[in-house]
């Protein structure tokens, strides 16, 4: 095992790149090498002061989400996972070489994943998993309507809600991504004026 890690830190609102001594993971988290790691918006306002991090999280070293391979694991967790491919959300310390996750967070990736494609991929597709079938109960056959589609939660909601079987109408700034939404599954893309000028329907 590694004595130190480098991780990106937060200081004084600057990034600098500093080196960490390494933590063992606890009972039931996981120890991931990184591989890729996402930029959200969240990491840009914790850089500014207004984001603090989630209570237990690193509060310097931003990253909510990232890719990488398991090196380590705490009691509790099956040893099989060392050595496995995955992509993670962490409440923090995703832009860093090394990453302890709770290992219920882990997500295992398909060989044919790239790591950059992957190191963005939880974030987004959690909020918009959460909002369509957690929270909304969307089922096939219905039809949604996905404000900010060629966003990074709207991209995928978007084919969250295709998988599903549900009517996917795209709504953008423009129309300068509905080709490649209509590729994703949209089945209709519309921009905001559009609905804009829609007339209101009582229900």
């Amino acid at each position: 095992m590694p004595a130190t890690f480098r991780a990106v830190t937060i200081t004084n609102g600057d990034l600098v790149l500093a080196t960490r001594d390494t933590i063992s993971p606890s009972a039931g988290q996981a120890v991931v090498a990184v591989s890729a790691a996402g930029l959200n918006a969240a990491d840009l306002l914790q850089r500014r002061g207004f984001y603090p991090a989630p209570a237990g999280w690193p509060s310097d070293i931003p990253g909510l989400e990232c890719a990488g391979t398991v090196v380590r694991v705490g009691e509790g967790v099956d040893t099989s996972l060392v050595g496995q491919r995955v992509a993670a959300i962490v409440g923090g310390g995703g832009q860093a070489s090394e990453c302890v996750v709770p290992a219920a967070h882990l997500l295992r990736l398909p060989d044919s994943v790239e790591w950059v494609s992957a190191g963005g991929f939880a974030e987004a597709f959690t909020t918009a998993y959460d909002a369509l079938v957690r929270q909304a109960n969307l089922r096939a056959g219905e039809r949604v309507a996905i404000s900010g589609a060629a966003g990074g939660v709207g991209v995928a909601a978007v084919q969250l809600a295709s998988a599903l079987g549900a009517h996917v109408v795209a709504v953008t700034r423009d129309d300068t991504h509905h080709d490649a939404l209509r590729e994703l599954g949209a089945n209709e893309c519309v921009t905001i004026d559009t609905v804009s000028q829609c007339a209101p329907v009582n229900v």
